[in-house]
């Protein structure tokens, strides 16, 4: 299990995960004799004709359909949802099959300060998504403007599926720290704050582009451009931290 959160996913409307949840437990109900009498064949065939360990099996039979529903929901979750099975699976129970974004992303970020009218801060952008049919986790880091590092965690989330399926739309709040001067004196003071970001997730291949913006409540706004990198690669965002003054008088 990865250490995210639920999200939710949309296309043409809310789609829950009852539903499959559902279908998963009528496949269990299927499987669940089969898997008994397997067990019954094995017991007779290493136990003879013991009746009374046969019985016993029995009366632990109902545990059955309750560990292969488990398993079946885990296997479900973490691998079947984004194989051809999966697909099918979506939609017999008519739920949309979300898409698989995890992977690792690099990039650059474009950074616009409400304090600093007029200049554009730019700096390599590093984002790693893990996901499975019920959980999402993402996490970015960047470098600050203040120099040292800042790490975002996503807190909650939506995955928005268009008509098409080269397209999806990753919408998430997150919270992060950041080393910010303090108002007082010297030196620099450890804070907490959060934000919201919106990512548009285009297919290139077997790969993702992405483009996004954000804002978070220290006023702050940018947009993003990333690129999915193949798995295995350096987390280390590129080292080209800018500052630019921008025209505004157009």
């Amino acid at each position: 299990m990865i250490e995210g959160h639920d999200y939710t996913i949309y296309s043409s409307g809310l789609g829950g995960r009852a539903r499959m949840y559902a279908l998963l437990a009528l496949i269990t109900a299927f499987l669940t004799p089969l898997a008994q009498h397997g067990v019954l064949v094995l017991i007779r065939r290493y136990g003879g004709d013991d009746w009374d360990l046969a019985e016993k099996a029995l009366f632990f039979g109902g545990f059955t359909a309750l560990i292969l529903f488990g398993v079946l929901i885990n296997l479900f979750d973490a691998y079947v949802w984004r194989t051809e099975l999966g697909t099918w699976m979506f939609r017999l129970a008519g739920l949309p099959a979300p898409s698989d974004l995890s992977g690792e992303y690099h990039g650059t970020i474009e950074l616009y300060s409400p304090s600093e009218s007029g200049s554009v801060f730019r700096t390599g952008y590093f984002m790693k998504i893990s996901q499975t049919w019920e959980q999402i986790s993402v996490m970015v880091e960047r470098e600050a403007e203040s120099g040292g590092q800042v790490r975002v965690h996503s807190d909650l989330g939506s995955l928005h599926i268009g008509m098409m399926a080269e397209l999806v739309t990753l919408r998430f709040m997150y919270t992060f720290e950041e080393n910010l001067p303090r108002r007082e004196g010297g030196g620099m003071m450890a804070r907490r704050f959060s934000g919201a970001a919106t990512f548009e997730f285009r297919r290139d291949g077997e790969t993702w582009k992405v483009m996004g913006h954000f804002f978070d409540d220290i006023g702050r706004s940018g947009q993003v451009r990333l690129e999915q990198g193949l798995a295995g690669a350096s987390n280390q965002a590129p080292n080209d931290r800018r500052v630019e003054s921008q025209d505004t008088s157009a």
